[in-house]
């Protein structure tokens, strides 16, 4: 028996408003001293900015310098470091490309893997409370705690010998803040695909940082010895025997079609797989010749031309779905360019004369740079110039697969924080 997370339509109620004016609030929210002293804990301060961050609503380098201003930071401020764990994560998905949806590194058990999620999991009826916790919170906010995160995939990996991959991509798709790469590389972290062993918790643990979250008695609640044994062994250890009948219905994922997008974002939809409908819709284009193209992870930008238009590619969200409620906080923020056109990055790879048509039009576009699978590809079919992500630290010359190592590294190039955000 399954229950619905919220009513149908229903927009997240985690306080995550689509908007630039609530990025720079929610900033201005922020105690670096009080967020370095309880962030481990679930009911700590954290920012809870990762939402906007990763729609470009604001970026790393505001985030640290608005609170700067307030607050002079350092390197070894807490606030600091866990920024640049973001940062981190674009430097190795640069190195990688599409290699971070793959194993960086042997998995500690080597035998198969499930490929499927068990159901008691999807529905949140493990009968762990540190993980039905979790998946209910992760439907009905789209937000999950560090740590909530950690545990989960720790859980699905090791305790019930789910492929990491398989946890990242059901998590990927309920995230608002879902990130290729600081979620799956996370997902690997834990797995011991990208890193010196795996990540596991026991109850112990969650009762240090969520002591509403009982878990004695339950598959954890035993040693961090037997636990790291469990994970790299064959031991699945199954559901609760005592785990709840009723679970939740996980929220479906969607697929961007002309008529969703319209509906959502109520702009006028172009679609440039159609040659036909391309053709009419740059022989008739009326706009400046060189137009900001704004994508999901640039929602900032409408805010600031006058002229700009929204590009969705439907490539990368087949391979890589989206839930309806992230769905609706993206489109608020698309909301705000003059029209939306859908595109294929699959056709840039071949020639369907895209070039020519917009060369023809006169037209040339400027958007953010970005390394998700599909948009970095657009480059081959439009007249398009990138513009640099705003970034804390250096980018490392050399690829440092450890964070110490590339944020001693980045943070020595910058010589100081003051310097770095000059």
């Amino acid at each position: 028996m399954l229950t619905k997370t919220k009513p149908n339509g229903a927009a997240p109620d985690q306080g995550f408003e689509a908007s630039r004016e609530a990025a720079l609030k929610a900033i201005q929210a922020v105690n670096p001293d009080l967020y370095a002293r309880t962030r481990n804990y679930l009911d700590g301060a954290v920012t809870r900015l990762s939402p906007w961050i990763t729609h470009g609503f604001t970026d790393t380098r505001e985030v640290c310098s608005l609170i700067h201003q307030r607050k002079p930071l350092g390197f070894d401020d807490k606030i600091v470091f866990e920024l640049a764990w973001r940062e981190f994560f674009k430097h190795v998905h640069g190195e990688l490309g599409k290699g971070i949806l793959e194993d960086v590194r042997r998995p500690v058990w080597p035998g198969r893997y499930q490929v499927n999620m068990p159901d008691d999991i999807l529905e949140g009826r493990t009968g762990v409370p540190a993980i039905d916790d979790g998946v209910r919170q992760l439907y009905e906010t789209g937000y999950l705690h560090n740590h909530s995160r950690m545990w989960i995939a720790s859980y699905v990996v090791h305790i019930r010998k789910v492929h990491w991959r398989i946890g990242a991509d059901w998590m990927y798709s309920h995230l608002l803040d879902g990130d290729l790469a600081s979620n799956h590389l996370s997902w690997q972290w834990v797995a011991g695909t990208f890193s010196h062993k795996p990540y596991v918790f026991n109850a112990e643990n969650v009762n240090k940082f969520a002591r509403h979250l009982d878990c004695k008695g339950t598959a954890i609640d035993t040693s961090y010895e037997d636990l790291e044994a469990t994970a790299r062994s064959r031991r699945d250890l199954g559901p609760e025997p005592k785990r709840p009948s009723v679970g939740m219905a996980p929220p479906e994922n969607w697929v961007p079609n002309k008529d969703n997008l319209a509906a959502l974002t109520g702009l006028p939809v172009c679609d440039l797989r159609d040659p036909d409908e391309a053709a009419k819709a740059l022989g008739a284009w009326q706009g400046p010749s060189n137009v900001r193209l704004v994508h999901p992870w640039d929602l900032r930008a409408p805010s600031e031309y006058e002229h700009c238009v929204a590009v969705v590619d439907v490539a990368f969200h087949e391979a890589h779905p989206w839930n309806a409620d992230r769905w609706r906080f993206v489109a608020r923020g698309l909301a705000a360019c003059k029209q939306l056109w859908m595109v294929d990055s699959r056709m840039c790879i071949q020639s369907s004369g895209l070039m020519e048509r917009f060369k023809q039009a006169g037209l040339s576009f400027q958007m953010m740079e970005t390394l998700n699978p599909g948009y970095v590809h657009l480059s081959r079919c439009m007249p398009l110039k990138w513009v640099q992500a705003p970034r804390i630290l250096p980018n490392p010359s050399r690829f440092q697969q450890s964070f110490s190592r590339f944020y001693r590294e980045a943070a020595t190039a910058a010589k100081s924080l003051e310097e770095a955000l000059s």
